[in-house]
Formats: structure tokens, sequence, C-alpha cells
């Protein structure tokens, strides 16, 4: 896609006000610059945190009909309170599962009554899971797995069908980020859990957020609510 495409874009959506731009590239490259000299600055950590907090702000202002996005990007935050300032990962991964089922719910337009089945899916898949074997974690990382490549999947169908679209251009290349975001994870906790050799661990651990936050800055773009449809 030319990046003369984008830069038209930003100009005709009046709704993406310039001063945020300003505050989603003044976050990220402040916590990509501190994460090079200073690993491990618990200020990255806060204003990574903040970036996400910002999302949802973002969201709930600019797309107020839109609830589903603003429950994925809620569920969202509060994955990322649990993983980033407590030990708590399947609980994290938990919540994180959460919201991307928001996030499919609201890109293939789901009844609200989805939602009770899939609190029953998940629960019966971690149950048979865990009675095989397999460690929580697996289990519910497979599932989250598996709605974040549906999300992928759907966001790439509805950019093909109408890619002139800015919303849903944003929702395609988010779940990319967020997809590359999670492989980066992955791989990160395989070599932390001693299945993988360690050399590549702090190359994963920066491009962790290198590719997670302009996913969430994306995807808080992509609302797909009647006013934005057009």
């Amino acid at each position: 896609m030319p990046i003369k495409t984008w830069i038209n874009d930003f100009k005709r959506l009046s709704f993406i006000d310039m001063k945020w731009l300003i505050i989603w590239a003044s976050i990220y490259i402040s916590f990509l610059f501190l994460d090079l000299i200073v690993p491990n600055f618990i200020g990255t950590s806060v204003i990574k945190y903040a970036g996400i907090f910002l999302c949802v702000i973002y969201a709930n202002k600019k797309y107020r009909k839109d609830y589903l996005l603003q429950l994925a990007l809620l569920f969202t935050f509060l994955a990322d309170t649990i993983l980033v300032w407590t030990p708590f990962v399947v609980p994290g991964v938990f919540v994180f599962s959460f919201a991307q089922f928001m996030h499919l719910m609201r890109l293939t337009k789901l009844e609200p009554k989805a939602l009770g089945y899939y609190v029953c899916a998940i629960s019966l898949l971690c149950a048979l899971g865990v009675a095989f074997g397999l460690e929580p974690i697996y289990a519910i990382a497979t599932v989250y797995g598996l709605l974040l490549i549906c999300n992928l999947v759907t966001a790439a169908k509805n950019n093909s069908k109408n890619n002139r679209r800015f919303q849903t251009r944003c929702a395609f290349y988010g779940f990319i980020a967020f997809i590359c975001c999670d492989v980066c994870v992955a791989l990160r906790f395989l070599i932390l859990d001693g299945a993988l050799p360690p050399f590549f661990l702090p190359i994963l651990s920066y491009l962790v957020w290198f590719f997670y936050y302009p996913s969430q800055v994306l995807i808080a773009n992509s609302s797909n609510a009647p006013k934005f449809a057009k």
C-alpha cells in the first residue's frame, strides 16, 4: 500500500486529531529508545502501560457507539495490567483471550449470546487440556492463538472486500502486527522455559513491544461502527 494513500487517509479522517498522532509517536519512540539504552527500566514499563491505557481512552472518545471495540481494548488493558505488574501469566492470557473474542464478535458481527457459548467452550477446552496433562498456560494460549488467527483471517477478508476503508486496513495491519508480537512472545516463553537456546532472548524481548504497541494503535482505529462504515 503506497505511503501516500495512508497520508491521504489521515488528512481525510477528521476524527484522528494530530495531537493523538504526536502522542502515539512520542510514546513509541520513547520506549523503543529506552529499551535499547536501559533495558528493564521501570519507567519504560510505565510508558508502555500508559500507551495502552490511552488507546482505551481514544476509542472511548472517538468511537462512543462501538462498544465491542471499547470492551476489547479494555480487556487488553486489563490483561496487560496483570502481565506487566504481576507474575500471574495464566490469568493474563485468559483475559487476553476474551479481548480477542470481543474483536471476533465485532469483526464477524456475532450475536451477544455467542459470548456465553465462548465461556462454556473455553472452560471445557481448558478442563480437557488439564485432564490430559497439558499445563493450563498451553491450553489457554492455544485458544487465544486460534482466536487471534481467526481475527487476522477475518480482517484480511474484510480488507479484500473493501480495502479503500482506512479502518478496514487498520484492522488488517493491526492484527498482522499482533501476530508478529505474539510469535515473539511465544518464542521468548519457550526460551525462558528451557525449550530453546537463550541466544535470541534480548532481541525477542525488544521486538515484542516493537510490534505490540503499533498493533493496538491500529486496532484502536479499526472501528466498524455504522458512523464510520462508509
